[in-house]
Formats: structure tokens, sequence, C-alpha cells
């Protein structure tokens, strides 16, 4: 591996916990991320992020939409950034925000498992759901099966994590299903909140083609959706990411505490907080959803530790404190137990 090039799977050690450990040595450089056809550069300078660009855009948002990939690949290369300063946020507050979303997206992505499925409604014509909110109810109306759920975002001019959200709840209240397939007519939607406009087409209802330009008439061989506009700076001949090994850093093997590393080798602190990330998903397993905002919060004081060189006993104090995180919170006695039996597994292991 080359001088200056951190590479691995956001599946084994979370994005903001690899942009923070840059950003502390003061780095300049470019996280290149990936997940299938989507990708996106994130720039830092001085250990500061000023940049971010994807196919949709670039900035803040734009960082923001790395929150979805979920399974996604990183690589960090060290360089001098020619790029606009389009990020003015301190790194804490994006990173917090970042991983915020990451943690939404994954428990939404449990019943939306992709934002490029078709939701449609399972309810009867004329059928009035209880216990939904306007917003809910909007959505409800998209739900037709022609719209994916990243197009309906588009069509309310939201967020598509705030639509996945409100998706959600449709789907566990069995009013949604959602389809890998186009299907059915496109729904008429009222026109996005503009000035008044004098005339009589004020409070008129648009077709979805008016509202979404993007989406074009289904034709005999299904519909037709043109790829997504690629931002300025981001080349369509973007070089593919190298393979990695053992979902870390590359031509490393699988994570797992061993011996003292010093501060400032990178390598070793990213094998230490993927072991960190195992240690909290197999306590998730076990605990109740109620139990998994102490979890992650005794994983990022774990983080913060290995970055400041504890090493392997912030990897075994993170276990120990979820352990008894576990009792103060009142977990029976046998949850207790088979947590501990899956920590100790981890560590049998290592």
């Amino acid at each position: 591996m080359s001088q200056g090039v951190i590479q691995g799977s956001m599946r084994e050690a979370p994005l903001p916990d690899i942009i923070q450990l840059v950003s502390q040595g003061g780095k300049s450089g470019c996280f290149h991320v990936q997940q299938e056809a989507s990708r996106a550069r994130i720039y830092l300078k001085d250990g500061r992020i000023i940049h971010a660009v994807t196919h949709a855009g670039e900035g803040f948002e734009a960082l923001m939409e790395v929150a979805l990939w979920l399974d996604g690949s990183y690589r960090f290369e060290e360089l001098v950034p020619d790029v606009p300063a389009t990020i003015t946020k301190p790194n804490a507050s994006i990173l917090m925000e970042l991983g915020r979303r990451m943690d939404e997206w994954r428990v939404i992505s449990q019943k939306v498992p992709s934002v490029d499925l078709y939701p449609a409604s399972t309810l009867l014509p004329g059928e009035t759901p209880h216990g939904v909110n306007a917003r809910e109810a909007r959505v409800l109306a998209l739900s037709t099966g022609y719209y994916s759920v990243a197009e309906v975002a588009e069509a309310m001019q939201k967020p598509v994590l705030t639509i996945a959200k409100d998706l959600y709840g449709l789907v566990m209240a069995g009013h949604v299903t959602l389809k890998g397939i186009r299907s059915g007519k496109p729904p008429k939607i009222d026109a996005p909140a503009a000035p008044p406009q004098p005339g009589p087409q004020s409070g008129i209802q648009l077709e979805s083609a008016q509202v979404l330009p993007d989406i074009r008439e289904m034709d005999a061989a299904g519909p037709s959706i043109p790829p997504p506009p690629v931002a300025a700076g981001f080349p369509e001949n973007a070089e593919p990411f190298p393979e990695t090994v053992g979902g870390g850093v590359a031509g490393t093997p699988a994570p797992a505490p061993a011996k003292a590393a010093p501060a400032d080798d990178p390598q070793r602190m990213v094998k230490l907080m993927n072991f960190t990330q195992r240690i909290a998903q197999a306590a998730k397993m076990v605990l109740p959803e109620a139990q998994h905002e102490m979890v992650h919060r005794y994983q990022a004081k774990a983080t913060q530790q290995i970055i400041s060189g504890d090493g392997p006993e912030a990897v075994k104090n993170l276990a120990l404190a979820i352990s008894r995180g576990a009792v103060d919170a009142g977990c029976d006695a046998d949850m207790v137990r088979t947590l501990n039996t899956h920590l100790k597994a981890l560590f049998a292991t290592k």
C-alpha cells in the first residue's frame, strides 16, 4: 500500500470515525467513497472538511447523501485539494450529523432497504388510514408504485431520509408495500409551494411530469429515467476502487485488539475501531432497542480513546462498559449472561 493511503469498508469502520481519525492528524487529502454505482469525494484541508461532491450535487448535502451508503468502501489519499470551500461548519457538528443520519438509516433500511424501490399503497380506494399526519398522507397519495422513494422525496422537495422515515412508519402500519419494478400510473400531485400567482391556474392539480421533468413517459419497454447530472469536478471515468482485504485497511488481516500501537499509526487505529464496531453490533443483537443509544455512546467514547492512543485498552473497556451499562439499565440476568457470552466469544477469536 502506498504511503498516505488508507482504505477499507464502511460496514467494518463507520465513515465518521475514519474522517475524525484523519482530521485529528491535520491531514489534507480526499476521501473517495463508493457504494455500487454511487461515488462521492470528500475533501479535507489541514484536517478540516471543506468540500464534498456526488453525482447529485456538492457541498454539505452531498456529504449527507453518503449517510445512506452503509455498505460502501472508502479510500483516503493525501493530496493538496484544489477545490472550492463549500462547507464551513466545524468538523464536530458535521460528523455528529452524519453519524446521526447513518444511525437512522440503519433502522429505516430494515423496512425500506433502498431508495430505488417503488412504494405502493395497500389501501382500498376511498379508505382513510388512522394516525397518519399530513406529510405521511401526502407520501401515501404518491405511493402508487410509479415513483421510487427518491422520486417521492424529489416531488415533495424533502430530504430523501425524511421521506424514507415516513415510509418506514407506513410500511410498519401495513399501509404501504415496496416493489422492485415501477408500476401503476403517475399520481396527480399539488404543485410545489410558491408565491401566489394571479390568474385562473392558482391551485390546479399538476401532472407528475410537470413536477418531475426528469421522469419520462413510460413506453412499451417500461419506464425510462435519464441518469442524474454529474456535478462539476466529479469525472465520469473515476478510477476503480482497489480491492480491500478483511473489510479493513488493504493488505491487513481482520481487525483484532492486540499489542498497543503508537498514536500515529492510522492502520492500527482503523483495525481497533473495526473491532469496536463488532462489539457494538454483537451487543445490539442481544440488547433491546432502548439500550442501543447507550451502546453508541460507549462506542463513541472508545473511538475517542483510540484516537488519543489508548489502543486495545479502550476496546476492552468498551466491552466492560456495555456489560455494566446493561446491568445498570435493569436488563434481566439471562440477557446479561447472553451478552457477556457474545462479547467473550469475540475476544476468544482475536
